[in-house]
């Protein structure tokens, strides 16, 4: 647990040194931008386990968004709650628009075992929309795996 936070406190200072003082962010369609955490996700993580995702995202605050539904990782279900946070930089609107993503928490509940906490970190930029994927941790946060939208 003492590695995740020293892990989340590095990125966060990492992001917030990169900080520009009146940076605008650019807005992005919150209905089909690829960034965003709603529809089929999949990833193989670091142990060769298959993790699919079904989700839905609802607006929640200007900083954040939740996320809801549910999974399969290598075959047992799973129910998925959460949260995606925009960080200093980036601001939802409850609009059309919002901008990118940076974090997502999400919890992978499971029956019969303890829950996974799911922590994803954004990779992509508005110019290459088809290339957006999630750099995700699951507990042993040494071995990351990338979660991509699927495609219908």
């Amino acid at each position: 647990m003492k590695r995740l936070a020293l892990a989340l406190l590095v990125v966060a200072a990492a992001t917030a040194c990169n900080r520009e003082v009146g940076l605008t962010p650019t807005p992005i369609s919150f209905a089909d931008h690829p960034g965003i955490l709603r529809g089929a996700w999949s990833g193989t993580t670091a142990s060769d386990q298959t993790l699919r995702l079904e989700l839905s995202a609802t607006y929640d605050t200007a900083e954040t968004y939740t996320v809801a539904g549910t999974g399969l990782l290598d075959g047992d279900s799973l129910t998925v709650t959460g949260s995606v946070i925009g960080g200093a930089v980036h601001r939802y609107l409850q609009a059309q628009t919002t901008p990118v993503p940076e974090t997502a928490s999400l919890i992978l509940k499971r029956s019969g075992a303890a829950d996974l906490p799911l922590n994803c970190f954004a990779i992509g930029d508005d110019t290459s929309p088809a290339a957006w994927t999630w750099q995700c941790f699951l507990p042993d946060y040494r071995h990351p795996f990338t979660l991509t939208k699927d495609t219908p």
